[in-house]
């Protein structure tokens, strides 16, 4: 779901579009709190993470600067955690989390499943930190059936950082630092918005 062609307009409706953006994430965030109560955990495929994921994509896109992201062949949002990782220690920490998923799917790939199992254990992120309330199911990146690919996960690098509750950090890194990767009129660079944006997806 991209949901930047969802909406349209100039430069007069920029700050409806940013509102707008920022409605959709409270209201994903809302029904994601009401499943976690109501089912006491949320699995790992549910449409409502999958949905906040992409609310949460779609606003980290918003006035992102390509030219920013240097020679990363990787979807635009993920060059961007890749590149900040050197100054912000939970960009740091996902990003090595991906390689440590795409390393083992690269393995799993090559040899089957069940050479790869010792990997099993190193891509599996704890995805509610203990006290928490409710329990949300682990990604599982190796292939379940006799398939030799792993499966393709949405938006994952936002699942892991919600998972590791580190997204709001590193939201909060982006906004602190958007003149170096956003357009002025950019959500994150709006310091309202941005604002509103990291203090939504606090633990």
């Amino acid at each position: 779901m991209n949901m930047l062609h969802t909406f349209s307009g100039g430069d007069n409706c920029d700050s409806e579009l940013k509102e707008r953006l920022i409605a959709t994430v409270k209201k994903e965030v809302k029904q994601l709190m009401e499943e976690a109560v109501t089912k006491k955990y949320i699995h790992e495929e549910s449409s409502s993470v999958t949905s906040l994921c992409g609310a949460v994509e779609a606003c980290l896109s918003h006035g992102l600067r390509r030219r920013a992201l240097g020679l990363f062949k990787t979807s635009s949002t993920t060059a961007l955690i890749q590149k900040i990782a050197k100054t912000c220690p939970e960009a740091d920490y996902v990003s090595r989390r991906l390689l440590e998923i795409e390393l083992a799917n690269e393995c799993n790939t090559i040899a089957g499943k069940r050479s790869c199992s010792s990997s099993d254990s190193i891509i599996k992120p704890k995805l509610l930190s203990k006290g928490s309330s409710s329990s949300v199911t682990t990604i599982n990146t190796m292939s379940s059936g006799t398939s030799v690919s792993a499966p393709v996960v949405k938006y994952l690098w936002i699942r892991l950082a919600l998972y590791e509750k580190r997204l709001s950090k590193i939201i909060e890194h982006l906004v602190n630092n958007a003149n170096n990767y956003y357009d002025r009129d950019a959500l994150v660079a709006d310091p309202d918005f941005g604002s509103i944006l990291s203090s939504l997806l606090v633990a």
